[in-house]
């Protein structure tokens, strides 16, 4: 038996490990898992009574790091950045840089970083950099205050469940100075490209051979063997039995006709698309007049969905069904409960078709076969940051290739159209959505990534 740390910064990995069966499966192994978390005491008692255990836990506070180690992370990471767009020939992966900061101090401090970046021209350089990053880190506060914790609770592995909060470093640096084993995931399948990996752990965990590659290609530092293929347990609810509701029961509950083809917009953060709600009123105003379909939004869970009233004003037959998520201070100390879980698979169970700005819900969508339909339009006389072409040149959406796994619409003249063929016809609209989730998701033959990662910690 092994005490296993789950350090758990944030909500956004609730739904991927207190809610499917990793924890069970390691408790089962006979192992002893023990929480340390940010999250609020009442989620964690929901989540003992979901599973059956009362569970060791332990406040995990964020503590900044010194001007020296955030220089030195900055310009790194603005590094790793200039030399993946280099490499790929892509020059959009730099947009994840910005000096913009809330205050002078800050500006000054990602200027700095992005000089001092500009002269780290491979990746061992960089690489070297971050190495007298984590040795300043470890004469830090935080890290002496870490490995005095560590040494009380004595687990014998920390998984940290969410690869890009770099609060955690200097935790993770004090687990592997007291020869604590470590492991983290990679969160979501966008996040290689973009350098958030602020820290370095003895074992990775990714969800498929193409973002195994990726690792090797951003961080050819990090050694192969050190990278599991395990898939990702935010799909294993897909498949769970039991998960899936009748749609005379969801049509009743959220006032649906479901002799209607239901059709899902999901909204995007007011920073990843400040235009949202006028594409939510092209799709409404589009479809009000197909007396077959239900259009129904779904707005971002971390985000409030004032911007969008006005649309569901004038649009009354747009069904808001919100995220079912328990709210914080910032969007970190969001997170769902289960039956938002439950909510979402069943959205792109019976919802024919989703519609956005290049969002991952196509992924999800395309799990039952069904379509994702991409805005790729801009709105005239509207100013935003990036327009759709910079959007869809993002590297992650390279992973399509020519495959063609969703559709576009190109105008707000062809929301109609397109949703019809796509709900009508959709091998016509996207014939290769299968081809692209399995690239990029690999589901197990068992479909339960949870148990693959359960296997991986297991074996350190």
């Amino acid at each position: 038996m092994k005490r296993i740390c789950f350090l758990i910064p944030d909500g956004i990995g609730i739904r991927n490990y207190l809610y499917s069966e990793v924890i069970s499966i390691l408790l089962n192994q006979g192992h002893e898992v023990i929480l340390w978390h940010s999250l609020d005491p009442e989620l964690i008692q929901l989540t003992e009574k979901r599973l059956g255990v009362s569970f060791e836990q332990y406040p995990f506070e964020h503590k900044p790091d010194g001007m020296r180690v955030q220089l030195l992370r900055e310009a790194a990471r603005y590094a790793r950045l200039k030399l993946n767009a280099r490499l790929k020939t892509n020059p959009t992966i730099l947009t994840n840089w910005t000096i913009n900061a809330s205050s002078k101090k800050g500006y000054l401090l990602r200027k700095g970083a992005e000089i001092l970046g500009s002269f780290l021209n491979s990746y061992s350089a960089v690489a070297s950099v971050e190495s007298l990053e984590f040795k300043l880190i470890r004469s830090s506060k935080s890290f002496q205050l870490a490995e005095k914790f560590l040494k009380e609770i004595k687990p014998d592995l920390i998984f940290c469940t969410h690869q890009r909060v770099f609060s955690v470093t200097s935790a993770i640096e004090a687990a592997k100075s007291l020869g604590i084993k470590t492991s983290t995931a990679i969160f979501s399948w966008d996040n290689l490209p973009k350098g958030r990996l602020p820290f370095r752990t003895d074992q990775y965990l990714v969800w498929s051979n193409y973002m195994l590659e990726e690792m090797r290609t951003y961080y050819p530092e990090i050694n192969e063997n050190q990278i599991k293929v395990t898939g990702s347990p935010q799909f294993d609810f897909y498949f769970q039995n039991g998960i899936l509701l009748d749609r005379e029961f969801l049509a009743k509950k959220y006032d649906l006709d479901s002799s209607k083809a239901w059709v899902c917009f999901s909204g995007s953060d007011s920073l990843t698309s400040p235009n949202d709600p006028l594409f939510l009123r092209d799709v409404a105003e589009s479809l009000a007049n197909e007396d077959n379909i239900q259009l129904i939004f779904r707005p971002v869970p971390v985000e409030k969905v004032d911007r969008f009233l006005p649309v569901l004003k004038d649009f009354p037959k747009v069904k808001l069904i919100k995220p079912i998520w328990v709210t914080g201070s910032h969007w970190g100390n969001f997170f769902p409960l289960f039956e938002d879980v439950q909510l979402l698979v069943n959205l792109a169970y019976h919802c024919k078709v989703v519609v956005n700005m290049g969002s991952t819900m196509a992924l999800d969508f395309s799990t039952f076969g069904n379509i994702g339909l991409y805005l790729r339009y801009d709105h005239a006389n509207v100013s935003t940051e990036f327009s759709v072409k910079t959007i869809f040149e993002f590297q992650h959406f390279r992973s399509m290739g020519d495959w063609k796994a969703v559709g576009y619409i190109n105008s707000p003249s062809q929301i109609a159209s397109m949703v019809n063929k796509a709900i009508d016809k959709p091998n016509e609209v996207a014939p290769d959505r299968k081809l692209w989730f399995n690239k990029i998701v690999e589901p197990k033959t068992d479909n339960t990534a949870s148990l693959h990662i359960a296997e991986a910690l297991d074996s350190l």
